[in-house]
């Protein structure tokens, strides 16, 4: 398997990649009519840290958080092995409950 590879452009297609390898976009050109137009978003993903917004403090919210999350480590140990990011967005009270996650 090459490192590089083309891809042709094609309707309804999502291309997503490593940014890191090398890589090249040609200029695509086509119809100027808006209605009849590609739709393009651009973008980066990047590693997310947890930041904090409400009531609770850092200080107050990282009991809570490293209980939900031990729970959590627990329930994935028993899930199939992947690799990747996991995203949680977590709703805490003023009182420190979970709300919802």
């Amino acid at each position: 398997s090459d490192i590089m590879e083309t891809v042709q452009p094609k309707f309804n297609r999502l291309t997503v990649f490593d940014p890191r390898l090398p890589h090249g976009v040609r200029q695509v050109s086509g119809t100027q009519d808006p209605r009849k137009a590609r739709l393009v978003l651009h973008g980066w993903f990047t590693e997310p840290t947890p930041f904090f917004v409400g009531a609770l403090s850092e200080e107050a919210a990282t009991p809570i958080l490293n209980d939900m999350m031990n729970n959590a480590i627990e329930e994935l140990s028993i899930m199939p092995p992947a690799m990747g990011i996991l995203t949680v967005r977590i709703h805490v009270t003023a009182e420190g409950v979970v709300e919802s996650l």
